[in-house]
């Protein structure tokens, strides 16, 4: 499974994730109201479409939210912005501002607040000329990577104060960050394990993409069946998981990146979008590949016991 994830509940209700276009541009033009603020775009959207599922919004209201990160990068990672950034929070946390000012000011920036805690580290470390480790880091490449080591641990930071408001600043982060991460690519192989146990309890063999790339593949789909199995009367030789909404920018990417070079190499596949996508999306069924919302349970599997063996086929009467 490869690509950005959210972070989602991990609970599947049976239920039609699919989305028609025009469901879909209202949606993303409502979310974008108040984006800078993740959970409060959450409220708004659950509020507002009540009849969608909630894990279905937070997985729009995610690539939506990364949008909007990656826009405004550029301006709030400059270097007087980065400056401003952390001359601000150590105002606030000098007066004594409560808990969660790397989040506010994350929301203010237009960042978040894992992006903007590294930037508050990087400061701090800047500023703190007697740091020993901070000394040594004499080279760009050595302080990305003090920075990266107290994000990730913010107990190594002697300040109390700014540990804890990183580890705030962490636990908010719905996209960015070590806990964001691990959470993502946690949900990504619970999804995934989910196609296994499913072909494990159908006795359908396959091999995962650790076995392919072990075999010499470069670019592999998360299953590799073994024997092509039939889903709505449609070959399929592969499985790729996606624990996201398929939307249009994300499902280009991977048709350009994955689906086609899967394609090319081992034939038709079948991709699922765990929390939906849109169904006009849902074009390249005769090309070859196919999109679900759920593990399919049409699946005609390979019989050899029915196959007419060579005895059989020849007490056929022979065609005039």
């Amino acid at each position: 499974m490869k690509g950005s994830l959210c972070l989602l509940c991990t609970v599947q209700c049976p239920v039609d994730f699919i989305m028609d276009v025009s469901v879909y541009r209202i949606i993303q033009e409502t979310v974008k109201e108040k984006i800078a603020d993740f959970d409060k775009t959450v409220e708004l959207a659950i509020a507002k479409f009540p009849q969608e599922q909630v894990s279905t919004l937070r997985s729009i209201i995610a690539q939506e939210y990364q949008k909007f990160i990656k826009a405004n990068f550029k301006n709030s990672h400059s270097s007087e912005s980065r400056r401003k950034l952390y001359r601000k929070f150590v105002s606030e946390l000098q007066e004594g501002g409560d808990p969660g000012i790397i989040i506010r000011l994350a929301v203010s920036s237009k960042t978040s607040p894992s992006l903007a805690a590294r930037i508050i580290i990087e400061e701090y470390l800047k500023e703190q000329s007697s740091d020993v480790q901070c000394t040594e880091a004499k080279s760009d490449t050595a302080l990305r990577l003090r920075v990266s080591q107290l994000l990730k641990n913010h107990a190594l930071i002697q300040d109390c104060d700014l540990a804890y408001e990183i580890l705030l600043a962490k636990v908010k982060d719905h996209s960015y960050g070590p806990l964001a991460e691990a959470i993502k690519h946690s949900i990504g192989e619970e999804h995934e394990q989910k196609i296994k146990d499913s072909l494990n309890s159908l006795g359908i063999p396959f091999s995962d993409e650790h076995v392919l790339r072990s075999r010499g593949y470069d670019k592999t789909p998360d299953v590799k069946l073994e024997v092509p199995v039939a889903v709505n009367g449609k070959i399929i030789n592969w499985i790729e998981s996606k624990a996201l909404f398929g939307d249009f920018e994300s499902h280009e990417g991977y048709l350009r990146d994955q689906f086609w070079s899967y394609w090319n190499r081992f034939g038709s596949g079948l991709v699922i979008y765990w929390f939906g996508y849109i169904k006009q999306l849902d074009n390249n069924t005769e090309a070859g590949i196919l999109l679900t919302d759920s593990f399919p349970t049409d699946i005609v599997v390979y019989n050899p016991d029915k196959v007419p063996s060579a005895v059989e086929i020849s007490a056929f009467p022979a065609k005039k």
